[in-house]
């Protein structure tokens, strides 16, 4: 009499063979959720850039040329360099250094000041009283579906 415990080599190859596939719809869901997040996060770091920005700039306004902001710890302020003629580029390098963003992507600096555009980054360009601030959340960042483009206005 035998009194065989335990598994036949054909029972333990279809266990392995189901969590082989498992594993393979696995790792497809996976990839498809990491790249949705990092589109998402791209395009909150888009909007959140703009509002900031913009928060900022308003503080210019209430607060007048001696005003404070973008982290500045200048005693005199810097909203009187914001405000003028030149203020978009100016404004842009203190949004750009005083930033800790990062690119969902990369992981490389989330804010620049440039106007290439590079997926997963913001690029921020001043131009006299003119703040562009452009954003590629895909891989093809010449197509206009996969770009954010706003622009921000100094009063």
């Amino acid at each position: 009499m035998r009194n065989n415990k335990g598994f036949t080599l054909i029972e333990l190859l279809v266990v392995v063979a189901i969590i082989g596939i498992l594993a393979a719809v696995g790792v497809v869901a996976y990839n498809g959720y990491t790249s949705s997040a990092q589109k998402n996060a791209t395009t909150t770091l888009h909007s959140q850039t703009v509002k900031y920005i913009m928060a900022e700039l308003q503080k210019c306004n209430l607060e007048g040329d001696s005003g404070k902001a973008f982290g500045s710890t200048a005693s005199a302020g810097n909203c009187g360099s914001l405000t003028g003629s030149g203020g978009a580029s100016n404004a842009v390098s203190a949004a750009v250094g005083n930033s800790s963003d990062k690119n969902p992507y990369s992981k490389g600096a989330g804010l620049v000041d440039s106007t290439a555009v590079v997926k997963g980054q913001v690029s921020l360009a001043g131009s006299g009283k003119t703040i562009t601030v452009k954003t590629c959340i895909a891989d093809t960042c010449t197509d206009t579906g996969n770009t954010l483009e706003e622009t921000i206005n100094i009063e």
